[in-house]
This record gives structure tokens, C-alpha cells and sequence, in this order.
């Protein structure tokens, strides 16, 4: 299986070109985000999600890619106003190479949760706030 896509879309991103990153999602591409309940359904929808997102951090740069036959994981840091998220994402390809799912994982969780804060605001989602734990 060739992975071209995959790097495609990780150059799109990380030059903040969603128009490249969108080129290389399936037409019916699942996005699983840690920031959000709810699961993005679309390459139009998925789209709108990923342009939110480079419109409200820094940067995002890949740091390793693993993987086999039509699964990968893609390791990758992301920077926004000073705040470091480390992310990882399964990539799952459908028989075309395209990108077919896209699962993210985030850490740490304060660092996922402010930039979530901002993201939210952007496309009109709910922010969300972390709150110290009652002494049970």
C-alpha cells in the first residue's frame, strides 16, 4: 500500500494548506476527535473540522510515522500561543490509499483542553473546562 497520501496530508497541514490536506480524505472520511463528542462524518465536513483547527494553532509537525498494509499511526506536535500538545492519530486508508478514518488522541489533557477552548469557539462548539476533583 502506498502512503503517499498520508504524507500529503500531514505537508498540508503542516504548511496550514487545508485544500492539500483535503485532497488526499476519502469522499465518506470519519473523524474521531478527542476534543469532541460527537464523530465528523465527510470529506466536506472533515474539511471544515481541519480548517478550524490550522486556523487556530501555531503550527503542527510531524515527528513519526508508523505502520502497515492500510494502518498507521502518526505521531505529531502541535504549538498555540505557547501551549504544546503532543498528538497521535490512526490513520486507516480505504482501498484507494485515500484516508479513510482519522482517530486523535491529544495529551497532556490541560494543554488538549485549552487549545479545545479555542478550537470550539472557532467553529461553534462548546468549550470545555477542566475542574479539580471532589474529595470522595
Amino acid at each position: 500500500m502506498h502512503i503517499d497520501h498520508i504524507d500529503a496530508y500531514f505537508e498540508g497541514l503542516s504548511n496550514k494548506d487545508i485544500q492539500r490536506a483535503a485532497e488526499h480524505l476519502a469522499p465518506g472520511v470519519l473523524l474521531l476527535s478527542p476534543v469532541f463528542e460527537e464523530s465528523f462524518q465527510g470529506k466536506d465536513t472533515v474539511t471544515k473540522v481541519l480548517e478550524g483547527l490550522l486556523t487556530t494553532i501555531d503550527s503542527i509537525h510531524p515527528d513519526l510515522k508508523l505502520g502497515s498494509d492500510r494502518d498507521f499511526a502518526m505521531f505529531f506536535t502541535i504549538e498555540c500561543e505557547g501551549v504544546t500538545v503532543n498528538g497521535a492519530e490512526h490513520i486507516h486508508l480505504d482501498g484507494e490509499g485515500l484516508i479513510a478514518s482519522i482517530t486523535v488522541a491529544w495529551r497532556p489533557l490541560a494543554s488538549a483542553v485549552l487549545i479545545q477552548e479555542k478550537l470550539a469557539r472557532n467553529l461553534g462548539g462548546t468549550p470545555l473546562r477542566l475542574v479539580p476533583a471532589l474529595n470522595l
